[in-house]
């Protein structure tokens, strides 16, 4: 077999794109700077002999690239799993630079994207395991489940070295629930809209470190909707249809051991979920003929160990997983019949060492990390009655393979008193991808492609003043093609050997400040502007009746992000989320030079006020989004959009701390919007829909009754 080698180099032009060398000035710039105010402030601390140790000062999240954190608490705390926030999908709704697309309803497809990058470049972790980066680009985050969670970290900017350099569009890491804390026992039931229905039983003990959850939710997912097709005819209504083929159900379940002891700990873990569903189609009527359902399920094994040398100083990770994801896609009504199947494995090892040498002066310190992993990823994929044949048991499956091995280092240097932090990085991933046969045919031999694509980063935080932080960051990342945009699928969709992967150029610059202005009020208020620019950027085009993916050029991001928080003691609090964003097309295809991408609204706004006295919580929400296109060519506009929701919470009450959620979304029903559309002059209504212009639903209740012990 023949072995072709392709070497991805840093180009000069990539290096010195515009928005490339403004971020680098901006970074060195901010940096000089910083040093000069730093400097200025120790020097009159010092002077008045009140210098205040950073340790005290740098107590609260203090990384040098923007992240968020959300924890997932028990039932009655804060952001606990409900009948509504079932899975990752709801859970990310209005965090700071992201944006959740959606296939339908409640239960049905959902990516993420972060700072206006597709779904697919946007990498998903649990925790450090990624998640179906070989099949398949994008991960479904409704089928990720919160019951086991104990929180999930979103990186806007410049991810930690471990998640490696596949993350051109971010990352998001899920943390399992450890058991630590005292024993506990819950269990929850909910019930709403759509005829959802989900229970949920869990149970934590600290010694040993235990975890263990289970949960069950099913939805019909059928709702009415607006249908603009009438605007056409000149009819004065439009009519309205019913959502069909939009139901799931879906189990599962989370187990999680760890043992400490003097020199680490060991841990193992385990998950699965099995699920079902139907396949709505786009608003159109006659968009999806036929009922195709879709099986699927992932069983995830992980563990390892964390051993520390007794002096502290060197400490190693190391962690192997297995994870077997499988789907078959079926409808057995349309015709041509479809039933196919696709099984992914995935096997990979990891070692992480960090290494502290000995303390230079009582003001500098650094850490040294070398990360190590080797990942195996294979993917088999067969028609198992492909149309016109008859002799289905003959057919072969299509197996594809990766092999990837990278090495990372990297370190951390604490200056100043550990007020300034820089983290610089490199990373080398080597990966080797073969197809080994197609279909229906005999055997077929395509030559292997190998990749190496290094990728340097670096990023800084410096304490400018007790209450002011200042971030700075950019690197180089890649994304792999996927094997269905290397190899197709033997029908429609075309191969691609010669598919280059994806790499981008980031950065970001930003500011975050924390006060207490009165006795009970604590502010938090972030600032930060990015950019991105995507070298080989991989779309799918349309080759004849087929479709197939190809690069296609570059793609470039710019915006800003603002975040901020009010509490007032524990009475009233305040979260306010705003960002700009800039999305440009700047492929080869005509029609698409300097367009917006599609489904990315330039402006969103995330609004949340909770009110709480004593057992009783009231809370508000307000989503917006601008416009957006959605199409490349930037003729389909959808209007903007504005959902509102409310929500009160009691408990938890008594030994039993029940707790009682119910919740509005959608409140003012809104699902038609009013536009004017060229050539008229007054408004007409415009059916509602979501940036993959699937139909919205209308108002919805949801119900949560739990407990915990």
């Amino acid at each position: 077999m023949r072995l072709s080698l392709r070497i991805t180099r840093l180009h000069h032009t990539r290096c010195s794109s515009l928005l490339t060398a403004r971020l680098t000035v901006a970074l060195f710039v901010a940096l000089a700077v910083a040093l000069t105010v730093w400097a200025e402030s120790e020097a009159a601390a010092q002077s008045l002999g009140t210098t205040v140790r950073a340790d005290e000062l740098l107590s609260r999240r203090d990384a040098p690239a923007a992240v968020s954190v959300v924890e997932v608490g028990l039932p009655g705390q804060a952001n606990a799993p409900s009948a509504y926030r079932q899975s990752v999908a709801e859970l990310l709704v209005g965090q700071p630079g992201v944006q959740i697309r959606r296939s339908g309803g409640l239960g049905q497809w959902s990516g993420a994207s972060l700072r206006g990058a597709a779904p697919g470049q946007v990498a998903v972790f649990l925790d450090g395991v990624p998640l179906s980066r070989g099949s398949q680009a994008a991960v479904d985050l409704s089928q990720l489940p919160l019951d086991g969670l104990e929180r999930v970290e979103i990186y806007r900017g410049v991810p930690p070295l471990a998640l490696g350099s596949e993350t051109i569009g971010g990352a998001i890491n899920l943390i399992t629930r450890h058991g630590q804390g005292p024993q506990s026992t819950w269990l929850s039931l909910g019930s709403g809209a759509f005829g959802l229905k989900r229970l949920s039983v869990g149970f934590k003990a600290p010694r040993p470190k235990l975890m263990i959850s289970l949960g069950y939710q099913s939805a019909d997912g059928n709702f009415p909707y607006y249908f603009n097709e009438g605007l056409r005819y000149r009819h004065d209504e439009l009519p309205q249809l019913q959502r069909r083929n939009d139901d799931f159900a879906q189990i599962n379940v989370d187990l999680r051991m760890q043992a400490d002891g003097s020199h680490g700990s060991l841990f193992i873990h385990s998950s699965g979920v099995l699920r079902r569903q139907g396949v709505a189609g786009i608003g159109q009527p006659s968009s999806l003929p036929g009922e195709p359902r879709l099986h699927s399920g992932r069983a995830l094994l992980d563990g390892g160990a964390r051993l520390h040398h007794p002096s502290r100083r060197i400490s190693i990770e190391l962690d192997g997983h297995v994870l077997m994801e499988g789907s078959q896609h079926r409808d057995l009504v349309a015709l041509p019949t479809v039933l196919t199947e696709q099984l992914t494995t995935q096997m990979g090892a990891r070692t992480l060492l960090r290494v502290t040498p000995g303390v230079v002066s009582e003001s500098v310190t650094s850490h040294l990390l070398t990360v190590a992993e080797v990942r195996y990823e294979r993917q088999q994929q067969r028609d198992l009655c492909p149309a016109p044949r008859r002799d289905c048991e003959r057919a072969h499956a299509a197996q594809s393979e990766r092999l990837r091995g990278a090495f990372s280092v990297g370190g951390e240097l604490y200056l100043a008193d550990r007020r300034l932090l820089f983290e610089p990085g490199l990373h080398l991933l080597v990966a080797q991808s073969q197809l080994a046969g197609l279909g229906d045919r005999d055997l077929e031999s395509v030559p292997a492609s190998l990749d190496a694509l290094p990728s340097p980063r670096a990023a800084a935080r410096v304490l400018l003043l007790p209450w002011l932080l200042l971030r700075m960051s950019c690197g180089r990342f890649v994304r792999l093609p996927s094997f269905l945009e290397l190899f197709g699928d033997g029908a429609f969709f075309r191969k691609s050997l010669g598919l280059r992967p994806e790499s981008a150029w980031t950065g970001e610059i930003g500011v975050e400040a924390r006060g207490q202005p009165f006795s009970r009020l604590t502010t938090v208020v972030s600032l930060h502007a990015f950019g991105r620019t995507i070298d080989d950027l991989i779309d799918v085009v349309r080759d004849g009746p087929t479709l197939r993916a190809r690069n296609v050029g570059q793609a470039s991001t710019a915006g800003l992000e603002l975040a901020s928080s009010a509490h007032l003691g524990e009475l009233l609090q305040l979260d306010l989320n705003y960002s700009f964003l800039d999305s440009r097309d700047r492929t080869d295809q005509p029609g698409r030079t300097d367009k917006l991408l599609p489904g990315r609204p330039q402006h969103s706004v995330f609004l949340r006020g909770t009110a709480s006295y004593r057992p009783a919580q009231l809370f508000y929400e307000l989503d917006h989004v601008s416009e957006v296109f959605l199409d490349p060519a930037n003729l389909v506009l959808r209007p903007p959009r504005t959902l509102h929701a409310v929500g009160l919470a009691l408990g938890p009450l008594g030994p039993l701390r029940l707790s009682l959620r119910v919740e509005v979304r959608n409140l003012l029903d809104t699902r038609l919007v009013d536009v004017t559309l060229p050539l008229m002059t007054q408004p007409v209504p415009v059916p509602l829909t979501d940036f993959f212009d699937y139909p919205l639903p209308g108002r919805a209740l949801y119900a949560t009754l739990s407990g915990r012990l």
